[in-house]
């Protein structure tokens, strides 16, 4: 390896090295330097030094050359002697040349040299810098915004130039570091000033990847919530309050004394910005969104049927079901039985003035009046089914669609007489036109569908004694006419009430167990009461139970706690039919009862919504006949394979749930896997790594 000092002549000789001082040092000042580098300074890499350069155009005290001639034992003239040999360039600029500023510092040396960094290093560099000039998008070809602000992009593109003349054989100053980033102040329009400025973010940059130059301009204005640590405490304040988040409270809590202080906050802001903040951390001021309902859904009760009665049913029939897959092509039935042909039902209602308000105004439109209320409304109670769509002929002439004006000074309300004479005429049209396939009655879980007949077994309202004398219990209907069938009203207009005997029980051995004496007893036709009935049941002596727990709210799981919860217990009191249900299994229909609270297994709902979205963009008018045309053309409008894709949504839910998972997630579960009729065998492990409980 050649010596320093040899290698440091020799470029001296060469008149590689120069200065970037507007006026140069003399000779003998010179001379001083170069003896003063070379007895100071020992350099084991063998770089090429005509890149080496002393920064700032100040040159060393005469003290500090004095004694650096007395420390080599020799004079001025001796030490000039000693490089007359040496040929300098003139008095005057020297190019590449820079002298640094001495700085105190470990060595005994007042300053010290910059190496030029290698090739190798800056090519590393070059490549990682433009990265972040221009970085790839994270998948497929082509870059993405770096997202700089003009005065850091300037910076960084001034030290990609300097690198890039600093490695490109093709470059004049090709090897020659102050020349290279002199060359990029150039081209940046700028002068020697913002080359070293350029040299000292390149030699940062080299150093360590994580140096950038940062803009020192506009942090007057910056947002609070840059500071990650106070984003954290906002939004932990945000979710402790819950549904109770306003922009006001959020400005009361950055108004408190510990946070300013804590996080430097050194005046108030105002509650405009407290709702630009609000909106920065993702909140939005809207209604709540609607998802499905949770005041009853995992309610015991209603779990309990979902899993015991409603989803052993639906396994059965899904068996003989056709399906659709995700492009909606029609997969047969796995079972070897009749086909099975599910119909569900439903009721809505559209109102005349049901229009969508949102829309683009000019800015200098005026207002328009609008109709007060919701105007006239019509109800509409309809089938479906993802087989055939609405429930009608196949020429359409006949439909069990029924459209009524509810209320009480018009067509009443749906009742139960309705359903049933609806679902006559249902069944009229599907055994006259597809008596091929069994067909199954899905109907929502309330009382309406629910009603039992008038004398029907219930211990609701049981005795638990015999009535004294001269007194009797019995059902309580409502007396209609025997002609007519409507109420018989009250002077004060409510309607009159009579009692009928309600219906006979059975026995464990299945005969049946009459509620009241029979004839030839001392108290002939008078209610037996609920502990006479248990004691021929077999339960024993009922006298010091009690009749029942308070608010006939017994403990969970409790059998016996009381009379009347025994009663209901057993299975004659417990399985009723319906009126519905008695109607349709007269004729050869089965039918089904949606579990409470659960909209999203009925897939008739979004029809209903497709049918009110449609709606709504039709003109607005108050006319009775214009409804009615309207909300039948809006019906009409969905076609089959819409109804095809609501069904596959609903039947993901009974996928979900005959799988064992809850509502929670099963909501998740139906989200994800959007299109699917059925979910993956790994799902329970997907929830447990997402931590959906």
């Amino acid at each position: 390896m050649p010596s320093f000092r040899s290698t440091f002549q020799c470029a001296i000789q060469k008149g590689t090295l120069a200065a970037a001082a507007d006026v140069g040092p003399t000779f003998s000042q010179y001379s001083i330097i170069v003896e003063h580098v070379l007895h100071h300074t020992e350099i084991d890499r063998d770089d090429d030094v005509s890149c080496l350069h002393l920064e700032s155009p100040v040159v060393p005290d005469p003290e500090d050359a004095a004694s650096v001639t007395e420390e080599e034992g020799g004079s001025e003239s001796e030490s000039n002697r000693e490089f007359a040999s040496v040929t300098l360039p003139p008095p005057g600029l020297l190019q590449g040349y820079e002298y640094a500023a001495f700085k105190p510092n470990d060595r005994s040396l007042a300053g010290h040299i910059y190496i030029a960094p290698t090739q190798y290093e800056v090519k590393a560099a070059l490549n990682d810098l433009a990265l972040i000039i221009r970085p790839k998008r994270k998948t497929g070809p082509g870059y993405k915004d770096p997202d700089l602000d003009l005065w850091t992009r300037t910076r960084l593109e001034g030290m990609q130039s300097t690198f890039r003349m600093y490695t490109d054989p093709n470059s004049r100053t090709y090897g020659n570091w102050a020349a290279s980033s002199l060359q990029a102040a150039v081209g940046m329009g700028r002068g020697p000033r913002c080359a070293r400025c350029l040299r000292e973010l390149c030699r940062g940059y080299l150093d360590n990847r994580k140096v950038l130059p940062v803009n020192p301009f506009g942090d007057w204005n910056e947002s609070l919530l840059l500071d990650e640590n106070l984003c954290n405490e906002i939004n932990i304040f945000l979710l402790s309050i819950g549904n109770e988040i306003s922009a006001k409270r959020l400005m009361d809590f950055l108004h408190q004394p510990d946070i300013k202080e804590k996080y430097g906050i050194q005046r108030n802001i105002s509650i405009r910005t407290a709702r630009r903040y609000l909106n920065a951390l993702g909140y939005r001021y809207r209604a709540t969104p609607k998802g499905q309902y949770v005041d009853g859904h995992e309610r015991a009760d209603v779990v309990f049927y979902r899993n015991t009665q409603f989803l052993p049913r639906w396994c059965r029939i899904w068996e003989c079901m056709a399906r659709w897959d995700e492009n909606l092509t029609e997969i047969a039935p796995p079972g070897s039985g009749r086909r099975v042909v599910t119909w569900f039902h439903d009721e809505s209602v559209f109102y005349a003035h049901d229009r969508r308000r949102k829309s683009w105004y000019h800015k200098d439109a005026p207002a328009k009046p609008y109709a007060k209320g919701e105007g006239a409304s019509l109800m509409v109670a309809d089938y479906v089914s993802q087989d055939f769509g609405w429930l009608a002929s196949p020429d359409g002439k006949r439909s069990a669609r029924r459209l009524f004006k509810p209320g009480k000074n018009w067509d009443g309300y749906f009742t139960n007489e309705d359903v049933r004479e609806q679902a006559n005429e249902a069944m009229d049209i599907l055994l006259e036109y597809y008596p091929q396939f069994d067909h199954v009655f899905i109907y929502n879980n309330t009382t309406t569908h629910l009603k039992r007949a008038d004398d029907a077994l219930s211990a609701r309202a049981m005795p638990k004694n015999i009535p004294k004398p001269g007194s009797n219990w019995g059902v309580q209907v409502t007396n209609r006419d025997q002609i007519s069938g409507k109420p018989i009203c009250n002077p004060d207009g409510s309607h009159q009430k009579i009692k009928i005997r309600m219906g006979d029980a059975r026995l464990a051995n299945g005969e049946p167990q009459c509620l009241y004496f029979p004839p030839g007893h001392p108290r002939e036709g008078v209610f037996k009461g609920m502990a006479v009935i248990l004691q021929e049941q077999g339960f024993g002596d009922m006298s010091k139970v009690r009749t029942q727990c308070k608010d006939f709210k017994c403990q969970p799981g409790a059998t016996n706690c009381c009379c009347r919860r025994i009663l209901y217990n057993e299975p004659d009191f417990m399985y009723v039919d319906s009126l519905l249900e008695i109607l349709c299994r007269s004729r050869g229909f089965q039918v089904m009862f949606l579990p409470k609270f659960h909209c999203e297994l009925n897939f008739i709902e979004q029809c209903w919504g497709r049918a009110k979205s449609v709606y709504r963009t039709y003109p607005e008018s108050s006319r009775e006949d214009q409804l009615e045309a309207n909300m039948l053309m809006a019906l009409e409008s969905i076609p089959l394979p819409m109804m095809q894709k609501f069904a596959n949504r609903s039947l993901r839910f009974m996928d979900a749930y005959c799988r064992g998972l809850n509502g929670k997630q099963v909501a998740w579960a139906s989200r994800k896997y959007r299109g699917h009729r059925v979910l993956p065998e790994s799902i329970l492990e997907e929830l447990g790594r997402a931590g959906i409980v």
